[in-house]
């Protein structure tokens, strides 16, 4: 963890206390300072989780206090949760609050019911990656329940929801063949984007959510492609031809690891639409 995290660890802690008066349960700092590589630019992101709704009154002064801080309301109500920002000695500080019983049925639905709901993903991978800064003996093991038990049944489901390629032949002429280098750019994009999705599946992640500060949950991969951080990196700066001919290289080895490690999901059709010619 770098100094600007550890800095900012400190000062999420202080602001906790102001919120003192409500009957806080939990609470967590998720996001990049939480991961350790926060930098001066780094938002500092604090879910809190009550015991008791607030009060409309004191939902309001909530508000009143972030805006006279240079900061406002995001969204939400007392009864389904809210969000808002601050700016406390010039950090923007980010808050979300909701009542503890809508964390636990977020993780009970996920392991009961899994979907590929990125919002829900995000909001479970933001607990496992977090520091908790409050707890009344509640939360760390639920968070440890959602990570260990992370259903087989998910594992499939997000393999086969991401395992989704165009062929090879059809991205080279609409992208580099058209000269539409918009569409080059975001195939690129949304085919990585693609291949981490089958890889969380496969190493039992949940989804980060988005792709910002994704090589956080790379790292941590036991199962990807070999050198895959450097591969696609170089992949956004490469000669066309060349980068698309690498991604394709890194489709096909992420299909051969869905057969090693997920053999009851079937790439067979997948790798015939990739070779489609025409």
């Amino acid at each position: 963890m770098n100094e600007v995290s550890k800095k900012r660890l400190e000062q999420a802690a202080q602001n906790i206390q102001l919120f003192s008066r409500f009957d806080i349960k939990a609470a967590a700092v998720t996001g990049s300072i939480a991961k350790g590589y926060g930098d001066d630019n780094s938002d500092i992101d604090t879910i809190i989780m009550l015991n008791k709704i607030l009060l409309q009154s004191e939902f309001d002064k909530v508000i009143a206090d972030a805006k006279a801080s240079g900061g406002n309301f995001f969204h939400g109500s007392p009864e389904e949760g809210f969000a808002v920002y601050y700016y406390i000695d010039g950090i923007r500080c980010d808050f979300g609050f909701g009542h503890f019983s809508e964390t636990e049925k977020l993780i009970h639905e996920m392991l009961e019911k899994p979907e590929v709901d990125l919002m829900k993903h995000l909001q479970i991978s933001g607990l496992i990656d977090g520091i908790i800064l409050k707890d009344s003996d509640w939360l760390k093991p639920l968070i440890g329940k959602v990570e260990a038990d992370y259903p087989k049944e998910l594992q499939v489901m997000m393999v086969n929801h991401f395992k989704r390629f165009h062929p090879e032949r059809a991205i080279e002429k609409m992208t580099i063949g058209r000269g539409d280098i918009l569409y080059y750019y975001d195939s690129l994009v949304e085919m990585t984007g693609n291949i981490i999705g089958v890889l969380c599946g496969l190493n039992k992640f949940y989804h980060p959510g988005k792709l910002k500060g994704v090589e956080h949950t790379i790292e941590r991969m036991r199962i990807k492609p070999k050198d895959f951080i450097r591969r696609y990196n170089e992949i956004l700066l490469a000669e066309k031809n060349a980068a698309l001919k690498q991604l394709f290289s890194l489709v096909r080895e992420t299909f051969d690891l869905i057969d090693e490690h997920l053999p009851e999901v079937s790439t067979a059709r997948s790798r015939e639409i990739l070779d489609i010619s025409e």
